[in-house]
C-alpha cells in the first residue's frame, strides 16, 4: 500500500474503466507513486472495451483482447470487478452489486460513460441491435446468415456511429441491402464537401440513405415512420442517441436533463466537489464557457486534467481549469475509405477534408493512438498531442499538451 497505513492514505476511487477512467487511473498512479494515496479502479467487466472499434467487432473482425488486470500491472492501482449500484455522496461511499461492504473514498472520479438509448422509441429495445459490446457480439453471429440470403439491414441514425456501422456492414457483406434512416441530414453535422463524400461512398457501397425521416416504432421486421411508411428489415441497428447511467441522478448529484453530472471548469461536480466527472457522463455548467460532445477525443483529455487536478490536490497545490478545442472529426467508411473532417475549436465543420485511403489511414492511426496513449501512460512515457486549447473567455489557439506521468 505504498508503504503507508490505510489510515494515513487518501482513498481515490475511479468508477468506470473506459478510455476516461483508465487514463485517469494510469496517469494518477504515475504522478502519486511517492504519495500516501490508494487508487481503486472499479469496472463491471474485466476487459477493456475499445468502443470505437465495436463496428469492426460486429462484422466479425478480430480485435485484441485486453484484460484490465494486465493494463494495470505494476502501477499499484487496485482493480475491483463489480457493478456500482449505489453512491452516497454524503458518507462518501459506493456500494457494489452482491456486496454488503461499501467502498469509501476521499475523492471519486465518475467515468461510467454512456450507452445507446433505445427506450424513447417503442419496440427499439426488443427489435434492434446496438453497438454496445454484448449486442455487437450478438450482431456478429446474426449478420452472416442474413447476408447469405440477401437480406436487409436497417441502420437508424446517421451520426458517426450510424455511418461507420452502415459502411462497415456494407463493405464486409456486399450481398446485404443496407439502408440508413435519419431524422436529420448529413449536412447538419458535416461540411458540404464532407457530406458529398459520404453520399458518394454510400452510393458506391450500395447503401440507401433516407434523410429527414423519423422512426416512431419498431415491430418485428419493420420500422414505422412518422410519414406512415413501413420500412422492412431483417436486422435493425440502433445508432440514435445516447443515454447515461441513472446513478448520478439517483444519488442526488446535480445533473442536466440528460442525466449527466454538471461539472465546473475543474471537472468537479458543482453540487459535490469531491466528485470529479469525466467523459460522456459529464456536462459542463453553462457558466464554465465549455461545451463538449460525447467522444473518445474529449474523454482522454478530460481524464488527464482530472488526474492532474487530483495530484495537485494531494500536494496542496491549486487545481487548474480545463481548456480544450477541437481540430478534426474522423470517420471510418469501411476499411478502405475514411473521412477526416476539419472543424474549428468549437467543433463547427470547415470546408477542408481528407478522404479515401489517406482518410482511412489517418482514422486507423488515431484509433491506435487512443489505446497507445493508455499503454504509454502506464509505462510513464511522455506523449505529446496538439490541440486548440480553449477556456472560458479566451480565444482558440494551437497549443501542445504534454501528457507526462
Amino acid at each position: 500500500m505504498r508503504g503507508e497505513d490505510m489510515e494515513q492514505q487518501k482513498q481515490i476511487v475511479i468508477i468506470g474503466a473506459g478510455y476516461a477512467g483508465m487514463m485517469a487511473a494510469l496517469r494518477l498512479a504515475n504522478q502519486t507513486r511517492r504519495q500516501p494515496v490508494a487508487i481503486t479502479l472499479i469496472n463491471a467487466q474485466d476487459k477493456f472495451v475499445e468502443r470505437i472499434r465495436l463496428h469492426q467487432l460486429a462484422t466479425n473482425q478480430a480485435l485484441v483482447e485486453r484484460p484490465i488486470a494486465d493494463m494495470l500491472r505494476g502501477t499499484g492501482v487496485r482493480f475491483v470487478q463489480g457493478t456500482v449500484t449505489a453512491l452516497d455522496p454524503t458518507r462518501k461511499q459506493i456500494t457494489l452489486q452482491d456486496s454488503t461492504r461499501p467502498i469509501s473514498y476521499d475523492k471519486l472520479v465518475y467515468a461510467l460513460g454512456s450507452y445507446t438509448e433505445r427506450s424513447r422509441v417503442p419496440g427499439a429495445a426488443g427489435y434492434a441491435f446496438t453497438l454496445d459490446h454484448a449486442s455487437a457480439m450478438r450482431l456478429r453471429e446474426r449478420l452472416p446468415g442474413v447476408a447469405a440470403r440477401g437480406g436487409k439491414v436497417l441502420v437508424s441514425g446517421a451520426g458517426l456511429t450510424g455511418i461507420e456501422s452502415a459502411t462497415e456492414i456494407a463493405e464486409v457483406y456486399p450481398a446485404l441491402r443496407v439502408e440508413v434512416v435519419t431524422s436529420d441530414s448529413l449536412e447538419d453535422d458535416l461540411s458540404i464537401p464532407g457530406a458529398a463524400y459520404v453520399h458518394e461512398t454510400f452510393r458506391q457501397l450500395g447503401i440507401t440513405l433516407r434523410e429527414r425521416t423519423t422512426i416512431n416504432r419498431l415491430e418485428a421486421n419493420r420500422a414505422l415512420t412518422g410519414d406512415g411508411s413501413a420500412l422492412p428489415f431483417d436486422i435493425c441497428v440502433w445508432a440514435t442517441g445516447f443515454g447515461v447511467s441513472p446513478l448520478a441522478r439517483q444519488s442526488g448529484l446535480r445533473v442536466n436533463p440528460a442525466g449527466q453530472i454538471v461539472i465546473d471548469a475543474r471537472l468537479r461536480s458543482v453540487s459535490h466537489p469531491d466528485i470529479y466527472a469525466v467523459g460522456d457522463a459529464a456536462s459542463f455548467a453553462p457558466e464554465s464557457g465549455l461545451s463538449l460532445r460525447m467522444a473518445c477525443a474529449t474523454a482522454l483529455p478530460m481524464a488527464v486534467q482530472a488526474a492532474d487536478n487530483l495530484s495537485a490536490w494531494l500536494r496542496g497545490k491549486p487545481e487548474q481549469p480545463f481548456g480544450f478545442g477541437y481540430m478534426i472529426r474522423c470517420i471510418s467508411l469501411g476499411r478502405r475509405r475514411g473521412l477526416i473532417q476539419f472543424v474549428d475549436a468549437d467543433d463547427r465543420p470547415q470546408p477542408r477534408i481528407i478522404t479515401g485511403t489517406a482518410g482511412a489511414l489517418i482514422k486507423e492511426m488515431i484509433c491506435r493512438y487512443a489505446f497507445e496513449a493508455l499503454s504509454m501512460q502506464r509505462r510513464g512515457i511522455g506523449i505529446l498531442w496538439w490541440s486548440r486549447a480553449r477556456s472560458a473567455g479566451s480565444a482558440p489557439e494551437l497549443t501542445a499538451a504534454r501528457l507526462r506521468g
